[in-house]
């Protein structure tokens, strides 16, 4: 029995490494509509009580903290995976150094753009009020989760997953 491996098998197995890890990218671009709907309608009726109940502020944040740590856990068990219509994960080692970076970057550039809009919008000597901003907020939040939840996860899987190939040429060449 041969050591190594003949060109064909190695090219073989470049193919199948690659199919597999566009059949982990396509899992998460697959998610399914419902979650979408799910989590759409979550982010509105929080975003509504802010205007509809300004006395619910300390257990609509215990609420909407308990279903996100709820979602990542069940994300991070094969059953919680599997029912939530993720069968497959990414290595962390195919997600692009890049993407990390770039979110991480998008993330601290949206909470210090929020502390800042809350620091200047939230101070006592702002005289500018618009009613139920929060329902509106939360109806265009909505809006765009359940209408383009399915692009954006194809989006953020293709950006994570780009500039990482496990193999060289499709024929095993590098």
């Amino acid at each position: 029995m041969a050591s190594q491996p003949t060109p064909q098998e190695a090219a073989e197995a470049l193919r199948n490494i690659d199919q597999r890890a566009e059949q982990a990218r396509g899992s998460l671009r697959n998610a399914p509509r419902w979650l979408d709907w799910l989590a759409g309608a979550v982010i509105f009726l929080y975003c509504t009580s802010i205007d509809f109940f300004p006395g619910s502020a300390v257990w609509r944040s215990w609420i909407f903290a308990a279903l996100a740590v709820g979602y990542a856990i069940a994300l991070r068990t094969r059953r919680g995976s599997a029912l939530l219509g993720q069968s497959a994960r990414i290595h962390r080692q195919a997600v692009s150094p890049r993407f990390v970076l770039i979110a991480r970057l998008t993330l601290a550039a949206v909470v210090a753009a929020s502390v800042v809009a809350v620091a200047l919008l939230g101070s006592a000597h702002t005289s500018m009020y618009v009613p139920y901003l929060s329902t509106i907020l939360g109806a265009v939040l909505a809006t765009a989760l359940i209408g383009f939840g399915t692009r954006l996860r194809a989006g953020l899987a293709t950006l994570a997953g780009s500039g990482h190939r496990m193999g060289g040429l499709p024929d095993g060449r590098s």
